[in-house]
C-alpha cells in the first residue's frame, strides 16, 4: 500500500528541523576548530571539553526522551484532548523532578565518577554544569511544547541563538581576553547562552502555557508508566553512543586519546543530522498515522524515510573515508591526525544509524516503547562488550572496531524486530535509495536541458 506524502508539511517542518541540525553541528564544529586550533594548546584540554559536553548532552537527551514522547502522545490522545493543562502539569513536574535526580547524582557521585574517568579537571565543571541543568527545565518544557504544535521554526531560532550566544562570547574573549578563556569559562558561557535562548522559546511558547498547574496524580502516573521505558531507552542509547568516549577515558588513561574519539564523534555526528532530524518529525507524525491508518503508514513512513536518508549518507561515507586527513586537518588540525584511522573504521558504516533513530521513534509512535527498551538495553551491553574486547586486543584503536561491530549487530537485531512489528521489508528501503537517486538524476536532468 503506497501513501503521498503531504509536500507542505514535510517540506516545512523537515525545513526548518533540518536546518536547526545543520545549524548546530556548523556551530559546534566552528567552536571546535577554534578551541582545538586556537585555545587549547594540546589535545589534552580538548579531551575533557569533549567528555563535558558528552556528559551535557546525554542529561539533554535523557531529559528530552522521558518528556518528549509522553507529552506529545497524550496531548494527542482524544481521551486528554481536554485536559492538556493536566497533561502539561504532569510533563513540568517530570521535568523538575529528573532534574533534581541530576543534580543529586553531580552531589553525591561526580567527584568519584571524574576520578573514574581519570579527569579530576572534570568535576569543578560539572558543578557550573547544575546551573544548567536547572535552566533546562525551562528549555526543555518549551521545546516539547513547540514541537507538539509542529512549531519548528520557532525551535530553530532557539537553538541558534543558544549556538550562536556561546559561539559569539567565545570570539570576543579570544579577541579582547584570550588569558581569560579557560575550561570554566566555556561552561559560563554555555550558561549565558542556555538563559537567553530559554526566553526566547519562553517568548514563543506563551500562548500553549497552561493556565495553572493542574497536578493529576493518576494522569501523571500513566505518563511516569509510559515515559519509563523511554527513559531508560534513551539512557541506553545515549550510553552507548558515548561509551567509546568514556571507556578509553577509564582504560587508557589518555586525555589525547579521548580527544581523538571527540574529533571522529564531531564528524560522525554531522552525518547524524538528517535520521536526527527525521525522527524529530517522524515521531509526531507516526502517533497520528497509527490512530488514523495503522502500521502501514508507520512501515511506509519508516521504510521511505530510512532509504532516503541512506541514499544521503553512502556518497558522502565514501568520500570522507577516502579524504580523512584533509577532513581531520579542516576541522582539528594536525595534532589529531592520530583519529585517521578510527575515522576510517566508523565512517564507513554510518549509513547503518538511520535505522537505530527511526526504531526508537517508530517504536515509541506505535505504543511499544517496552520493546524498544529491551532491544536498547541489549544493544548497549553488546557495544560494551565489543568495545572492551576491542581494547584488549587492539588497543586504544579497538574501542572503535568495537563500536562498528556494535553497530552491526544491533542493527541486525532492531531490523528482525521491525519485520515482526509493522512488516518492514528491506527490499522496500533499498528500492527507496535507488527511487531518491533516481529522482536527483531526473531533476539533473531537467535542468541542464533548461539550460
Amino acid at each position: 500500500m503506497k501513501f503521498k506524502l503531504s509536500s507542505s508539511f514535510w517540506f516545512r517542518t523537515i525545513f526548518f528541523t533540518l536546518l536547526n541540525r545543520f545549524s548546530l553541528i556548523v556551530f559546534g564544529v566552528l567552536g571546535y576548530m577554534l578551541l582545538a586550533k586556537e585555545v587549547f594548546p594540546t589535545a589534552n584540554e580538548m579531551g575533557v571539553w569533549g567528555v563535558f559536553l558528552t556528559i551535557l548532552s546525554q542529561v539533554e537527551t535523557v531529559k528530552q526522551g522521558l518528556l518528549r514522547n509522553p507529552m506529545i502522545k497524550f496531548m494527542s490522545e482524544p481521551e486528554y484532548s481536554g485536559d492538556k493543562n493536566k497533561v502539561q502539569s504532569a510533563a513540568l513536574i517530570t521535568n523538575i523532578g529528573v532534574s533534581m535526580l541530576a543534580i543529586l547524582f553531580i552531589v553525591v557521585l561526580g567527584r568519584p565518577f571524574c576520578n573514574w574517568l581519570n579527569f579530576p579537571q572534570l568535576y569543578p565543571m560539572i558543578l557550573w554544569g547544575i546551573l544548567l541543568v536547572i535552566l533546562l527545565i525551562p528549555f526543555n518544557h518549551c521545546e516539547v511544547l513547540l514541537q507538539a504544535h509542529f512549531q519548528f521554526k520557532s525551535i530553530f531560532f532557539g537553538y541558534f541563538l543558544r549556538q550562536g550566544v556561546f559561539l559569539g562570547g567565545m570570539l570576543l574573549l579570544l579577541v579582547f581576553f584570550r588569558n581569560r578563556l579557560d575550561l570554566i569559562m566555556l561552561v559560563k558561557l554555555q550558561i549565558v547562552a542556555l538563559s537567553c535562548s530559554s526566553i526566547l522559546l519562553a517568548f514563543a511558547a506563551r500562548k500553549f502555557f497552561f493556565k495553572g498547574l493542574v497536578i493529576d496524580g493518576q494522569l501523571l502516573r500513566k505518563m511516569l508508566h509510559f515515559g519509563k521505558y523511554i527513559f531508560g531507552t534513551n539512557v541506553f542509547a545515549s550510553l552507548s553512543r558515548s561509551a567509546d568516549q568514556f571507556i578509553t577515558a577509564n582504560q587508557i588513561q589518555s586525555e589525547a586519546i579521548v580527544a581523538y574519539y571527540n574529533v571522529v564523534s564531531r564528524i560522525y555526528n554531522l552525518m547524524d543530522v538528517p535520521s536526527m532530524a527525521v525522527a524529530d518529525v517522524l515521531f509526531p507524525k507516526n502517533v497520528e498515522a497509527m490512530s488514523i491508518s495503522g502500521t502501514d503508514k508507520v512501515r511506509y513512513y519508516f521504510e521511505r524515510m530510512v532509504g532516503s536518508i541512506i541514499s544521503i549518507l553512502g556518497p558522502v561515507s565514501i568520500l570522507i573515508f577516502l579524504l580523512p586527513r584533509l577532513i581531520i586537518k579542516i576541522i582539528a588540525g594536525n595534532k589529531y591526525l592520530l583519529a585517521v584511522p578510527i575515522l576510517q573504521t566508523v565512517i564507513l558504516f554510518s549509513f547503518l544509524r538511520p535505522f537505530a533513530y527511526q526504531f526508537g521513534a517508530t517504536m515509541d509512535a506505535i505504543g511499544k516503547p517496552k520493546i524498544n527498551f529491551w532491544i536498547n538495553l541489549l544493544n548497549m551491553s553488546l557495544n560494551i562488550l565489543f568495545i572492551f574486547l576491542g581494547l584488549y586486543f587492539f588497543n586504544w584503536r579497538g574501542a572503535a572496531y568495537g563500536s562498528v561491530t556494535g553497530l552491526v549487530v544491533g542493527t541486525v537485531i532492531m531490523y528482525f524486530v521491525l519485520v515482526k512489528t509493522i512488516g518492514v521489508r528491506w527490499d522496500e528501503i533499498i528500492a527507496y535509495i535507488f527511487e531518491t537517486y533516481e529522482n536527483v538524476f531526473k531533476l539533473i536532468k531537467k535542468t541542464l536541458k533548461g539550460q
